[in-house]
């Protein structure tokens, strides 16, 4: 497995990568595949400009991507997000997660972070047992956090110190 950086000429293979995300499973995130196509692919591509956003890719696979934002202003700029977290089920329990968020944590470092933080599905026991295992720690559970059409659920908020 190989990591890589992801460039602005990135953005259609990224859009189709999450699109398949959200058509699996939808209720494993918050957002949605209108809220992407809302965006449009320019403000995709100045995200993946501007934001470090990586993948692992096997023979030319991509098997699993997620990104970092830095949080903007002189009181909360040492904080990253991390965003956008999708192992495809093949690559699951191959260490392709484990793989992007190593390569987030240097990014984050390389910039001067101290801290980073990410939200998930309170339900998503998968995800979370891979974020514990790279020490993020649960902080809070927001109740009624993200509606899926008339059902509300809950967000978890992990954060690690770096």
């Amino acid at each position: 497995m190989d990591i890589m950086r992801l460039i602005p000429d990135d953005a259609p293979r990224f859009l189709a990568l999450r699109q398949a995300m959200f058509d699996s499973e939808a209720m494993s995130f918050r957002g949605a595949a209108a809220d992407d196509a809302a965006l449009g692919e320019m403000a995709w591509r100045e995200r993946l400009a501007r934001d470090h956003v990586y993948a692992v890719v096997q023979d030319g696979e991509w098997l699993a991507v997620g990104g970092l934002s830095r949080l903007a202003g002189a009181k909360l700029d040492h904080k990253g997000l991390v965003w956008g977290m999708y192992a495809l089920p093949l690559a699951r329990g191959t260490g392709a997660a484990s793989r992007i968020l190593d390569a987030l944590e240097d990014a984050a470092r390389a910039i001067g972070l101290r801290q980073l933080q990410l939200t998930l599905m309170a339900d998503n026991a998968r995800a979370r047992a891979v974020y514990e295992r790279h020490g993020y720690e649960l902080y809070a559970i927001e109740p009624d956090s993200v509606r899926r059409g008339d059902v509300y659920a809950d967000e978890a908020l992990m954060w690690k110190r770096l």
